[in-house]
């Protein structure tokens, strides 16, 4: 046993991301610092490489037979590419072509580092979300700034996957038949995604249930319905001392109707994350493992164009709290970080994706939706909306 090589079973979850990825690709994790002063790319390009050996989580692939794939450590270090930003606020997709390019899984890198050049200095993070989610992102990238400040990375494991870390229900349920109404009502026609951030300042508490609420309130201006929304938990505090930089997030699902209080969602919210109370599979999830990708891919193709078609969806929007990261763990002695953000990933089986990021100063929100929906600016005032409600929650009159 003592010879045998390290890898990470594929899950069902790794298998509907990598699925998705080509369908609607880049379906990655965008991690994205920017600030001011200098980083040598040379010296980054160093860091990469010796943080990523303690973190080889970043130079996974995926191999074996179509049954049985495993995600193993090719030894690759993940490349640094410097891009030209210059076209770029950082603001939306709009002179940022450099984030639209497809990781491979099979032949690599599955992982990349951009070196941004513009006015600001930016350093995008790419990870594949089969390979890593936006917390296992940052275990690597805060590696990467160690190590350019002199310091030794703490490095990290991929073996553990969030089956190991789920506490769901015995019984088995029948897939969910119901649909539910989108916060941006029917959509138009038109491929792709784009994407918008925005930046508001203060101190938010019972965030989550404050956007889920909003979400509510947009979607009834469109009809009268219920609303699921999915929240991605990250599983790592259920073991003690866990730093992996794999996908362990596990998404809950929460339904809301018109009786529904922003208080009993915080409620149930608490409940669900403090007692480890995951859901329950359903006779799909029990199948997903046997089916092979193509026809994966021609259920999520079909399912995404009907909801495309109707207008209501399997999920009415998914929305990750990655918390708040210190912009000090990507500061060195020439560069200093003024903000982090994540740009989310795109699918046509839910109208958005919504990222919220603690600041020092506040809250940096980005929004992912299907440009089908961009009918005369709708996703960014659908942003603008939420700022001014989660502004208005917080009993913050004016921005500072």
């Amino acid at each position: 046993m003592t010879g045998k090589k390290k890898f990470r079973p594929q899950t069902n979850a790794s298998r509907l991301w990598v699925a998705a990825e080509e369908l609607w690709p880049p379906f990655s994790n965008q991690m994205v610092i920017e600030g001011s002063g200098s980083i040598d790319p040379a010296e980054l390009q160093k860091a990469v490489k010796e943080a990523s050996q303690t973190n080889p989580g970043s130079r996974l692939l995926l191999r074996g037979m179509p049954w049985r794939k495993k995600w193993v450590d090719s030894g690759q270090t993940p490349p640094v590419r410097i891009v030209d930003g210059s076209a770029w606020s950082g603001y939306d997709m709009n002179g940022a072509p450099f984030l639209l390019g497809r990781l491979n899984i099979v032949s690599g890198p599955s992982c990349e580092v951009l070196f941004i050049t513009g006015r600001k200095i930016r350093v995008a993070f790419r990870t594949h979300h089969a390979v890593m989610d936006g917390r296992g992102t940052a275990t690597w990238a805060e590696d990467i700034f160690r190590v350019l400040r002199g310091e030794k990375p703490e490095g990290s494991e991929y073996i553990t996957t969030e089956d190991n870390l789920l506490n769901l229900s015995k019984k088995t349920e029948k897939t969910v038949s119901e649909r539910y109404l989108s916060p941006m009502g029917k959509p138009g026609t038109g491929d792709g995604f784009t994407w918008f951030r925005k930046q508001i300042y203060g101190r938010f508490t019972d965030l989550l249930p404050s956007v889920m609420m909003f979400i509510a309130s947009e979607s009834w201006r469109y009809g009268e319905g219920k609303i699921r929304i999915a929240i991605p938990v990250d599983l790592r505090n259920r073991r003690e001392g866990l730093r992996s930089t794999g996908n362990l997030t596990n998404a809950i699902f929460l339904n809301l109707d018109k009786a529904t209080t922003q208080s009993r969602l915080s409620d149930d919210l608490k409940m669900r994350i403090n007692e480890h109370i995951d859901g329950v599979l359903t006779w799909e999830d029990h199948i997903l493992k046997f089916i092979p990708r193509y026809v994966l891919k021609a259920a999520l193709s079909r399912e995404a164009a009907e909801s495309q078609r109707t207008g209501i969806f399997r999920c009415s929007a998914t929305i990750s709290n990655l918390g708040r990261i210190s912009s000090g763990s990507f500061t060195t002695n020439t560069f200093t970080a003024e903000s982090v953000f994540f740009v989310p990933p795109g699918n046509r089986l839910s109208p958005f994706f919504i990222t919220l990021q603690g600041t020092a100063a506040g809250l940096e929100i980005v929004l992912t939706a299907p440009s089908c929906y961009n009918k005369n600016g709708t996703i960014e005032d659908v942003l603008t909306r939420l700022t001014a409600w989660l502004k208005a929650d917080a009993g913050i009159l004016h921005d500072q």
